[in-house]
């Protein structure tokens, strides 16, 4: 039921089965028993003319010839099939009916007995056998591949074995007066005129969809010619509306030339229930059609591929030309169909060669699985007969032992039978089926090692060479994936070594699931030089298969699949080791490169924790103030290492003391590596006794680099023994003084605040300050107040000052507080930006 249930082949088995009923009908038809007179009437005239007559009938003995025009019968004047019809059956078999003939304009009266109803010659026979020969072919076809996109090969394929079966057994029956005969030659008739365009069709997409090249080389380069070239080109290759014009075409035709005749009362000549011109039309399309599979069979990638390309184009053309001479021919012209039995023989070529061409191409190996079924029958057979003869022989000698022993010993033939019928089937393998069964052994071993094999260069040579090695390829090669290009180690010349993984042929292959000739991707010619360039390296060396490596929509690797040494295509079995082998090594594939990441992930941990460990050691444990003052820092980085500091720098001998809060615009290891950079500048030009204006000046000439776009946000305070002091800030928030009275207020900032490094020319200036004994002074990163919670809210300046004003001031408490607050604000999820906090406290100590 699952075979069914692909999408669109209900409307074709409804179509296929429509037919098998009006075949049966008219084979039924034809053999019912009823009154006939032996006229075998002329299809292609509208009048009753006889154009043969059955041997031993009744109209034979009384003298009716070929020719003779049927203008009454039993008194009656009659006009069509139908008026003979109505006649005939009020009368029996047996009886004598006079029939009025006009023979060369004479009226001849002639005395007719009825007998039993004898159309059904061997011709008739022979073409019913031809017919469902072609439908039953292409219906197991259908079968064997339902889940074919629509206009596939093998539904195009079935449509054409039923219009050959309404054709073969509707069509070219023997005329009669019976209604039946109307319908189902006019059913015949309708398949005639949409054959040949199912017949041309077919051949446009099997064995794959040919592409033709209107605007090639030879086209004009400009102009309005190249645009209508390019634009039948896309609507051959391309619109469906081509096929709908090919099915079209010929009942139009059909109708518009018997519509001229009867306007214009020109005599249309009708040959075999068609005017000429469908014939014509037919020839065309049948020349088309030959030409088509021509072009296939240049086109085709390899030597067993070619000849049975040219199988079906040999079976075609000897299963065609015949039946088109004798049987529709010849019929035509000479009034006879004593030729149309030697037309219909070789017809059968046609199904049995396209059938073996579809399924050799795309099923399945149909000799190994008849080979495979007669032995395991056979050997079946012999161990069934072997327990036979045993049991008839234990019942014997044993029989008067016990009652039960039959019943006993004929279930312990039952637990035995199977599994030794099973042990019978790998000598049977391994015998008669050889080299698939050493190719799937070694495939087993390729698979058990693929699993354990964890390096992307050992799963190269599994994949690539040892599955050359197996498959007896010529060459097989493993394009991997880093990155942004395709590598191998195993592609031979001219393959490249390096893909761009952006290659149009690459980004289709990873939206592929199966394996792939490169024909198939033949369109991307016409899209991409680079893919051009590719395909027509892979056709000089013959590839195969291109089999995409991908899990999770992800694509690890191409597979390339050159030619087998023995120039056999690849099979079911090959395709399926192919597919097995490809999961695998996509699995496999996937979890080395899961691995070196992961190694190298540690690594980099490793790495990080002793640049987190150095960076730490530079920050200082203690800073050194001036006496009454007290301090606390802490810094914490946003990830292992981050672009925050805190330190202490020299001033020269008057007692003073400056600190400084940097925040670096970056973070991990590029942050640390400037805010190494800027301590170091820092320090240099505090050595210098310079101002702290000039140790900004300086700092920002070191690191100023235009094309770096990286700068240093500073906050600069210098301290004095009385409670005084001064600041400069560049890009840092401003202090934050809370009062020992109470309350908290921010230090007014300077008129420049740009941060270091930002511009070439740049300039700072101080804010001085006094405190009283108990105030306290905070100096934060920006990193504070944009700690985030999960939903993105930040910690905010206002949240900062009322942490700050709860606490006592002391700056130990303040920082471990501070930091607490941040903490639980945004309940341990991923820091945001590095945090620095630098508390001062004055105490009011003398100097």
């Amino acid at each position: 039921m699952k075979r069914l249930r692909s999408p669109g082949l209900v409307p074709v088995l409804t179509f296929g089965a429509v037919a098998f009923l009006v075949a049966c009908l008219s084979i039924l038809d034809m053999f019912l028993p009823r009154p006939y007179d032996g006229v075998i009437l002329d299809p292609d005239r509208s009048e009753l003319v006889v154009r043969a007559l059955a041997p031993g009938s009744g109209a034979a003995a009384a003298g009716l010839q070929p020719g003779d025009r049927i203008a009454g019968v039993g008194r009656e004047v009659v006009r069509s099939a139908s008026d003979v019809a109505q006649v005939l059956q009020r009368q029996k078999i047996g009886e004598v009916v006079p029939y009025l003939v006009e023979r060369h304009g004479d009226l001849l009266e002639r005395e007719v007995r009825l007998g039993p109803r004898q159309l059904g010659t061997m011709a008739y026979v022979y073409a019913c056998f031809s017919g469902f020969l072609f439908f039953f072919i292409g219906l197991y076809v259908l079968l064997q591949r339902p889940d074919e996109a629509r206009g596939g090969p093998s539904r195009v394929f079935f449509a054409l074995c039923t219009l050959f079966l309404l054709f073969l057994v509707c069509r070219l029956r023997p005329a009669s007066y019976s209604w039946v005969d109307g319908v189902v030659l006019t059913t015949g008739t309708l398949s005639l005129l949409v054959l040949p365009a199912a017949f041309l069709h077919f051949f446009l997409v099997f064995p794959r969809p040919l592409r033709l090249a209107f605007a090639g080389a030879g086209a004009p380069r400009s102009g309005r010619g190249r645009r209508w070239l390019r634009a039948a080109e896309r609507f051959v290759n391309e619109s469906p509306n081509l096929f709908r014009l090919l099915y079209l075409l010929p009942p139009l035709v059909y109708v518009l030339t018997l519509a001229v005749g009867a306007v214009f009362a020109i005599h249309i000549r009708v040959v075999s229930g068609a005017p000429i011109a469908n014939w014509v039309l037919m020839g065309d399309y049948l020349v088309l059609g030959l030409l088509a599979l021509l072009g296939s069979l240049v086109r085709a990638e390899e030597g067993r591929e070619r000849r049975q390309i040219a199988t079906v184009f040999v079976g075609t053309v000897a299963g065609v030309t015949p039946f088109l001479a004798l049987g529709i021919v010849m019929p035509s012209l000479l009034r006879t169909d004593r030729y149309l039995f030697w037309g219909e023989v070789p017809l059968t070529l046609i199904p049995l060669t396209f059938a073996y061409a579809i399924v050799r191409f795309q099923f399945f190996d149909i000799t190994v699985i008849v080979r495979k079924s007669v032995l395991y029958t056979l050997a079946t057979t012999v161990v069934a007969g072997t327990y036979a003869l045993g049991i008839a022989v234990s019942t014997l000698l044993f029989s008067g032992s016990s009652p039960y022993f039959p019943l006993l010993l004929a279930l312990a033939v039952l637990a035995i039978f199977d599994p030794l019928r099973r042990r019978l089937q790998g000598p049977v393998d391994r015998f008669f089926f050889r080299e698939v069964y050493d190719a799937r052994r070694a495939v087993e071993e390729v698979s058990a090692a693929v699993v354990r094999e964890f390096s992307i260069e050992g799963l190269e040579a599994l994949l690539a060479t040892r599955l050359s090695e197996i498959m007896h390829l010529e060459w097989a090669a493993l394009h991997v994936r880093e990155g942004a290009v395709m590598v191998s180690r195993t592609a031979p010349p001219p393959l490249p070594r390096e893909l761009p993984a952006r290659l149009l042929v690459i980004e289709e292959l990873a939206r592929l699931d199966e394996p792939v000739r490169p024909g198939t991707l033949e369109p991307l010619k016409q899209l991409e030089a680079d893919s051009r360039r590719l395909l027509d390296q892979l056709a000089a060396l013959g590839a195969r298969l291109l089999v995409p490596l991908r899990t999770r929509g992800q694509l690890h690797a191409v597979l390339s699949l050159g030619p087998k040494r023995s120039e056999e295509e690849f099979g079911t079995d090959d395709l399926q080791l192919v597919r097995t082998l490809a999961n695998q090594g996509a699995i496999a594939l996937e979890n080395a490169r899961l691995l070196r990441e992961r190694t190298r992930q540690v690594e980099l941990e490793k790495e990080l924790e002793i640049a987190r460990r150095v960076q730490f050691s530079l920050l200082p444990s203690a800073l050194s103030v001036p006496p009454g003052w007290q301090v606390a820092a802490r810094c914490i980085p946003a990830r292992q290492v981050g672009g925050d500091f805190y330190d202490a720098l020299s001033t020269g001998g008057d007692g003073s003391a400056a600190l400084v809060v940097g925040d670096v615009s970056g973070k991990s290891v590029p942050g640390a590596m400037m805010m190494v950079a800027a301590r170091e500048v820092l320090h240099t030009a505090a050595l210098g006794g310079a101002s702290p204006v000039q140790i900004l000046e300086v700092a920002n000439q070191r690191l100023y680099a235009p094309r770096r776009h990286m700068f240093v946000a500073l906050a600069f305070m210098q301290l004095h023994a009385g409670g005084s002091g001064a600041y400069a800030l560049a890009g840092q928030p401003a202090p934050l003084l809370r009062r020992a009275a109470g309350g908290v207020e921010e230090l007014p900032p300077p008129m420049y605040r740009l941060p270091v490094g930002a511009l070439r020319d740049a300039h700072w200036d101080l804010v001085r300050f006094a405190l009283s004994p108990g105030d306290t002074v905070l100096l934060y990163s920006d990193g504070l107040s944009d700690a985030r919670t999960a939903d993105g809210e930040p910690f905010g300046d206002e949240r900062i000052a009322r942490v700050l004003a709860n606490g006592d001031g002391e700056p130990a408490a303040v920082v471990a507080g501070m930091m607490r607050e941040v903490e639980a604000f945004t309940a341990g999820g991923e820091a945001y930006d590095d945090i620095t906090l630098v508390a001062l406290r004055w105490t009011g100590a003398p100097a």
